[in-house]
């Protein structure tokens, strides 16, 4: 017996044989022993056979189940004592649970219910003391033909719009009161839908501006993800683009969505001209012109926003035919005092460069009083703003918002600009028509200030700017 179990070799020569007789005699004799060495046969060396596995198994879960019958039979006796006092446990913080919230709920809806209804009631509702909005194309004031062509255009709208018309011909304006006259038409709640449209915080009127000089090609990029999605709260979705007209790089990325954009989405181009740059784009879209507004009819206007007669002629006159150049002008009071600010630059004015630099230091110096009414009321629009975030726990929009504040600034001190530049030109008008000044010096002073214009139009650099304008002028007028 000693020899079988310390002689491997002499298994392995007995064949199947002796490996059916040993598992037979293993458990009358040594059953640890034996359990033991049949196991790695059978795993390396007859893998094959079905007889070697069996002998393993049994013997090892014989005494485990025996233990743990007897473990089972202790541990049925337990749980079935033990689940209902489980049931009972998890009955009892539910009940606790509902009836902690029953108290809790009179406590935490009450006070968020309340902001959250003002805030809606102020923003979706008309309020109580103002009568309802109406028709908001009726509000765009001195374009009779584009009124009645937009009006046209509700009951089955274009996918796109191209309204063209001058710096100043409330074409931004326009295309807002139109977008809420579309969202409006097809919505359950037509005044909430003009009154967010009117003040741009509609979730489906999208405005793109210029960031630059020009509308990047990042911006269109942007422009053509807003058209292919869904809209937000309605059936239909507006998209607004401003100065595409300065958009010769990312005209040919918006050409295929302006030509082709989804059922619920209407696009309305903005531009001052029709340039070679945009003249595919505008092939798409369905062209309205506004026309530059005369002193008559800005004045009618101011007179109706309830400016005194004498502010309104002089705004009106000073506005170059721009409707928010009239507005804020007819809000500013010093307004007179820099007019007459630009009348007196050309007397300091001897052709030298360093007369002509100060003459445009003056110049932006008053250009910057002339923004303290615009920053004012960007004060206010932030305050609003920030006011409608905290009832509302979001800040979506604030970085539209103070980009668009910029832009504004930017270009009421262009106007400023602009205004400066037609005083300087009806001077030289009035003096050529008078006699004190030949023709020949008159025109070429005009001419370099349209060129002046047209650099600041173009934002250049306005101090550089003026002060060419300024030597010109000088050498000119000698």
């Amino acid at each position: 017996m000693a020899s079988k179990a310390g002689d491997p070799s002499d298994i392995e020569s007995a064949g199947e044989p002796p490996g059916a007789e040993d598992p037979a005699e293993a458990p009358a004799t040594s059953e640890p022993p034996r359990a033991a060495e049949p196991a790695p046969l059978s795993l390396f060396d007859f893998g094959d056979e079905p007889a070697a596995p069996p002998p393993p198994t049994p013997d090892p879960p014989t005494p485990v189940p025996a233990s743990k019958r007897a473990s089972a039979a202790d541990v049925p006796a337990a749980p079935a004592v033990a689940p209902p006092p489980v049931q009972l446990d998890r009955s009892e913080p539910a009940a606790e649970s509902t009836s902690a919230r029953a108290e809790r709920a009179p406590a935490t809806p009450a006070p968020a219910a309340a902001p959250v209804s003002t805030a809606r009631s102020s923003l979706d509702e008309a309020p109580a003391d103002e009568p309802p909005v109406g028709n908001l194309l009726d509000g765009i004031a001195g374009q009779p033909a584009a009124v009645e062509r937009l009006q046209a255009a509700l009951a089955s709208p274009l996918p796109a719009y191209l309204f063209v018309g001058p710096a100043g011909a409330g074409l931004r304006s326009a295309a807002c009161r139109f977008a809420g006259e579309l969202l409006a038409a097809r919505s359950a709640t037509p005044e909430r839908e003009r009154r967010l449209a009117l003040a741009e915080q509609h979730p489906d009127l999208l405005v793109f501006d210029r960031v630059g000089a020009a509308m990047t090609a990042g911006q269109a990029r942007d422009a053509v993800r807003a058209a292919a999605a869904a809209p937000v709260s309605g059936e239909q979705k507006v998209i607004v683009l401003s100065d595409v007209d300065r958009a010769a790089q990312s005209a040919p990325i918006l050409l295929k969505s302006v030509e082709e954009p989804p059922p619920s989405t209407v696009f309305v181009l903005l531009a001052e001209e029709v340039n070679r740059s945009m003249e595919t784009l505008a092939s798409r879209c369905a062209r309205v012109d506004f026309e530059a507004l005369g002193e008559a009819d800005l004045h009618a206007i101011l007179i109706a926003d309830g400016v005194e007669a004498g502010r309104a002629s002089f705004a009106a006159a000073a506005a170059g035919g721009s409707i928010d150049r009239a507005r804020l002008l007819a809000s500013d009071n010093d307004a007179a005092e820099r007019i007459e600010t630009w009348r007196g630059l050309r007397s300091s004015l001897n052709g030298t460069a360093a007369a002509a630099i100060l003459a445009a230091d003056t110049a932006l110096e008053a250009t910057e009083q002339a923004a303290a009414p615009l920053e004012a009321r960007h004060e206010a629009e932030r305050a609003a703003a920030d006011e409608q975030a905290e009832l509302y726990g979001t800040n979506v929009g604030r970085s539209s918002l103070d980009e668009r504040h910029r832009r504004e600034l930017r270009r009421v001190r262009t106007d400023e600009l602009t205004m400066g530049l037609a005083v300087l030109a009806a001077q030289i008008r009035d003096e050529a028509s008078s006699g004190s000044l030949r023709p020949e010096p008159a025109a070429g002073q005009l001419h370099a200030i349209g060129d002046a214009a047209e650099a600041l139009r173009f934002n250049a650099n306005q101090r550089v700017a003026l002060g060419c304008l300024f030597i010109r002028l000088g050498h000119r007028g000698r």
